[in-house]
């Protein structure tokens, strides 16, 4: 109970809607662990043990999904055929993921890194670059409404700090690279 509660408090502060501790992790089929992102590798308040924290990368903004034109009964026979391969095949779980790209995964990847190792000048930047690729597909893919010519490239203006282009990155960027980038920044 208290690791539930603590991960579901952990979810504000790395900006995902799904936190999900090791434990739970490994009870995942090989599909479904495929499709989680390790964010974190951090001690737990009492322990020693250091314990690896994943998210499962979900948006709803801007999905259209297929489950609303399924009948109940459709819905329910769903679920009972399902198979490992749900994440693979499902049209809502594969709208809500359209966000994440390789490229996008690739360089999150490479900045969890380097602040796993400590090098946090190189993982700030590398994460910023994440997060600029995540933003960059939210908005070139068109999965939100937006008028390019109220943001032009102020959005990835890195100095620009007003409260709407800040609202804007926070909204289309990714939780995990803000948190992290947030914490080394705060520490260095």
């Amino acid at each position: 109970v208290n690791m539930a509660a603590r991960m579901m408090s952990a979810t504000k502060q790395y900006g995902v809607t799904i936190l999900l501790s090791q434990a739970v992790e490994e009870l995942l089929s090989s599909p479904a662990r495929a499709k989680l992102r390790h964010l974190d590798t951090v001690y737990v308040k009492g322990s020693s043990v250091s314990q690896r924290i994943f998210t499962y990368d979900a948006r709803h903004r801007g999905v259209d999904f297929f489950l609303f034109e399924r009948s109940p009964e459709q819905a329910d026979l769903d679920a009972e055929l399902y198979t490992p391969m749900i994440w693979e095949n499902d049209q809502d779980l594969r709208a809500m993921r359209q966000h994440v790209t390789d490229e996008f995964a690739k360089k999150f990847k490479e900045g969890k890194d380097l602040y796993l190792s400590g090098e946090w000048k190189e993982a700030i930047q590398v994460l910023q670059d994440a997060d600029d690729i995540m933003i960059t597909t939210v908005l070139e893919e068109g999965y939100i409404d937006y008028n390019p010519d109220d943001i032009d490239g102020r959005i990835f203006d890195r100095r620009n700090t007003t409260e709407e282009i800040s609202r804007l990155r926070g909204d289309l960027g990714d939780g995990g690279c803000k948190c992290l980038i947030a914490y080394m920044q705060k520490r260095n």
